[in-house]
């Protein structure tokens, strides 16, 4: 994307489409090619902005196969960039929060765009890269889950479950990607309130993880239940 400026900034593609635009301009960025941006006019913040603003106006038009990608590669990309994958660091200390203070409402809108575009496979693989992406760098947000919940009917919800879970078979303490996957899964069972599901996910961790850290994330199911709502 070419960024000038006149009396306020005009934003144009030079990709052919927006798709490789925001891949071209991944590529830059890793490269570190808006390391530290803030010393430099915040010239990728502007863009990533602008990608955004350009995604919602296509969202709102339930252009949604085109918003899943382009959602998919630019909010991976940013979690990778927000705890320094590699030489991306634009060098805020919370990017996203940067790029919008309501930054769960993109993933809101990039987890609906998979419901309606995707077949279970590619659901399935989609959810486990974010589920993975999002736990490497403790992140948490309320509308990925809540948005699969509400979205999905029982049956395939049930079914994106299983074959998530599959995932994980033969995990070891190694595996951090399939351990990443079932913390995924307990968060549903949580949001669920299914108490069953989570423990049998819990008991899933036992020999992987410490014991103690199983135990904890047992008792944290009852004591998330019984915090009081806010009113």
């Amino acid at each position: 994307m070419k960024l000038t400026k006149t009396v306020k900034y005009h934003y144009k593609l030079t990709g052919k489409t927006l798709e490789k635009d925001i891949e071209s301009f991944i590529k830059e960025a890793r490269k570190g090619a808006f390391s530290w941006d803030y010393k430099y006019n915040s010239e990728g913040l502007k863009i990533i902005k602008q990608y955004f603003r350009w995604l919602q106006e296509k969202f709102d038009k339930k252009e949604y196969e085109e918003c899943k990608i382009c959602y998919g590669k630019l909010v991976l990309f940013l979690i990778d960039s927000s705890v320094c994958e590699d030489d991306a660091n634009f060098g805020y200390e919370d990017l996203l929060s940067r790029i919008d203070k309501d930054f769960d409402r993109f993933i809101k809108n990039y987890f609906i765009c998979l419901v309606k575009t995707c077949d279970i496979e590619e659901l399935t693989k989609r959810t486990a890269e974010y589920a993975v992406k999002l736990e490497r760098a403790g992140y948490g947000f309320d509308s990925d889950i809540k948005t699969l919940i509400e979205e999905l009917d029982e049956q395939t919800l049930k079914n994106l479950e299983q074959r998530m879970l599959i995932k994980t078979e033969g995990m070891t303490n190694k595996d951090e990607d399939k351990i990443d996957i079932v913390h995924f899964l307990m968060e549903i069972a949580q949001e669920q309130d299914d108490k069953e599901k989570y423990l049998r996910l819990c008991e899933r961790l036992r020999g992987v993880v410490p014991d103690k850290e199983v135990d904890y994330i047992v008792w944290e199911f009852d004591e998330i239940g019984s915090e009081p709502e806010v009113f």
